[in-house]
């Protein structure tokens, strides 16, 4: 059982905004348990808790509970990088049982009317192993497991979290990724293409664990003797698309927890008991952060698909389909990669928009088929060249 719980209630709609948009209040009860005497911080935690799942539940997307609850602390109105604002947010009442403290808020939300087109569709993301950096730092519990246990969290989290996201295990080949969290913003284009490449993705998830050490220790006898003590864990995040070789998100996660296994067992992180402990579910609330964040990155980001073959001269085989939102009777339009190389000898992608169509006639899982609705594309399409989805009404 996990420390804290949520419960939402819908109050009312309380006041108009303008002539189209109302605002509704929507009541959230955060629970977190008090750690090392320090109520202030399980009160923010709570309060972040509540914050949260108050914009889930009125189908905002957030896309960072820190961003939120540091800005709530500062000013009561509130601006989220999300398909929602915040106008007010106000503190109902605070409990504290023991060990544990609940705060109950009040959000006076309302949404956005206008979501991106992109937002229907799938993003196939390649999900990686995240390699612990310190190897070290993994020897207390053994937590060596982590590599393949994280993305495989990630991956349930993506799959049953929303359709935005379309997860594509890739973890079971460790990849030195340290130097390319150390680019800034920038990674290797032949790792990219390599994993999207086997993949069979449009986008690619690299991670690491950068910290998995302990608070500080006076001495390593009293380390020893202690039953409980506070660990940290820190993993960094990037998402890259293949297409363009652009890092698209790229951020860091920290939590801390009391470490209560004995320091000499090693721990099954696969198990309910490492995933039920206060360290495992204060990873799980990072992991959950997480998710909600690339989901508001990811969710407009513009489907794209490489042309995979060129059928009798009549018909374009593509590697996106159902599983990704596309139906037959969709039309896209074609781009050409053309790269080019700067001064410095980068080599840089570029996309060069052609007017030309093609429309679905068939879907399958994880590809489709398309004929073109231009008599001269089938003369200039290329395998390679990139389909990119356009809402015609709208988008051109």
């Amino acid at each position: 059982m996990t420390n804290y719980f949520v419960k939402f209630i819908v109050l009312m709609t309380l006041s108009v905004f303008s002539a189209t948009t109302l605002a509704d209040w929507y009541e959230a009860t955060g629970q977190a348990r008090v750690r090392h005497g320090d109520v202030a911080s399980a009160k923010n935690r709570a309060m972040q808790d509540a914050v949260k799942q108050a914009m889930l539940f009125s189908g905002a997307n957030v896309s960072s509970i820190q961003q939120i609850s540091k800005g709530l602390l500062v000013d009561d109105s509130i601006q989220v990088r999300s398909n929602g604002a915040v106008n007010r947010i106000e503190i109902v009442s605070e409990l504290q049982r023991g060990d544990s403290i609940s705060v109950t808020i009040r959000a006076d939300i309302f949404p956005e009317e206008r979501a991106c087109y992109a937002a229907e569709f799938g993003k196939k993301v390649a999900i990686t192993q995240f390699p612990i950096q310190h190897w070290e730092h993994a020897k207390i519990g053994g937590l060596y497991g982590l590599e393949k246990e994280i993305p495989r969290k990630i991956l349930s989290m993506l799959q049953s979290g929303s359709s935005t996201i379309y997860p594509v295990a890739w973890f079971e080949k460790k990849l030195n990724v340290n130097i390319d969290f150390e680019q800034q913003g920038r990674v290797r284009h032949e790792l990219i293409d390599a994993v999207a490449q086997n993949a069979n993705t449009q986008f690619v998830m690299f991670g690491r664990i950068s910290d998995l050490s302990f608070g500080d220790v006076s001495n390593s006898f009293s380390f020893w003797e202690d039953d409980e003590f506070e660990r940290f864990f820190t993993f960094d995040l990037m998402i890259a698309n293949a297409l363009t070789h652009e890092v698209i998100y790229q951020n860091r996660f920290r939590t801390e927890a009391d470490w209560t296994f004995d320091k000499r067992d090693t721990v099954n992180v696969s198990s309910r008991k490492f995933w039920n402990s206060e360290y495992g579910s204060a990873i799980e609330r990072n992991l959950t952060d997480m998710r909600d964040d690339i989901l508001s990155q990811l969710s407009c980001q513009q489907l794209q698909s490489k042309i995979l073959a060129i059928q009798e001269g009549k018909q374009i085989q593509l590697n996106i389909g159902r599983g990704q939102g596309v139906y037959v009777g969709q039309e896209y339009r074609v781009s050409y990669r053309a790269d080019i190389v700067d001064n410095s000898g980068n080599l840089l992608t570029n996309f060069v928009i052609s007017p030309y169509r093609v429309k679905i006639t068939q879907v399958y899982e994880n590809s489709a088929i398309a004929e073109s609705l231009d008599k001269d594309f089938m003369s200039n399409v290329q395998v390679n060249d990139v389909i990119e989805l356009k809402d015609w009404a709208t988008d051109w």
